[in-house]
């Protein structure tokens, strides 16, 4: 089901009022200029998403781009965006699985907005997040992600398939805003709800 209730524009979080921020980003906003989300990480999507990351079935992303993409559009996130990109799995995990559920996921929200998409990333090491803490998931190396060669005043958005803790998006926009990219806005399928989480 889509996320209802007002959202935190730079996060996707939940927020107190309509467009404004969550206590924790005010506290510690995060790098990237806004953030938007289609769904919770439960139920159905979240065993859609299952399915297309680990039991083969690809034939899902096209579905679950096309919600995404027009949630993007929707909320006028993509205005002035030049390149869509996504989180990049490690080689390692790439082969094994045969694709990038966001990578996937990235390519059909640029094909729906008329955007080029482009592998912006490169990811380092072969530690996954899946199955860490949300302590662990913080911890994160700040040099998991390197930039690609970026062109400067280029406007990024960064697409993932689910946020847990916001760690992943965050060390990946680091890398693109430290690679040459002007401006990063991130686009995520679902989210992992966080019961701790604070509200404006």
């Amino acid at each position: 089901m889509p996320l209802a209730g007002n959202r935190c524009r730079r996060c996707g979080g939940p927020a107190a009022e309509p467009d404004g921020e969550c206590l924790t980003c005010l506290s510690a906003p995060p790098p990237q200029q806004a953030t938007v989300i289609w769904g919770e990480y439960d139920g159905t999507l979240r065993r859609a998403l299952l399915a297309l990351k680990h039991h083969g079935h690809d034939e899902l992303a096209r579905r679950l781009g096309q919600r995404l993409s027009s949630r993007v559009a929707s909320s006028g996130l993509a205005d002035g965006v030049d390149t869509v990109t996504a989180v990049p799995s490690h080689s390692i995990h790439r082969l094994r699985r045969g694709w990038s559920a966001a990578e996937l996921l990235a390519r059909e929200v640029a094909r729906e907005l008329e955007l080029p998409f482009a592998r912006l990333l490169r990811r380092h090491g072969t530690g996954r997040q899946a199955g860490r803490t949300r302590v662990q998931r913080r911890a994160l190396d700040r040099r998991s992600f390197a930039a690609r060669r970026v062109p400067r005043s280029r406007s990024v958005l960064l697409v993932d398939d689910v946020i847990t803790t916001g760690t992943t998006l965050r060390r990946a926009v680091q890398a693109l805003l430290a690679g040459g990219a002007t401006t990063v806005a991130c686009a995520a399928l679902s989210l992992a709800p966080d019961p701790r989480r604070l509200l404006a």
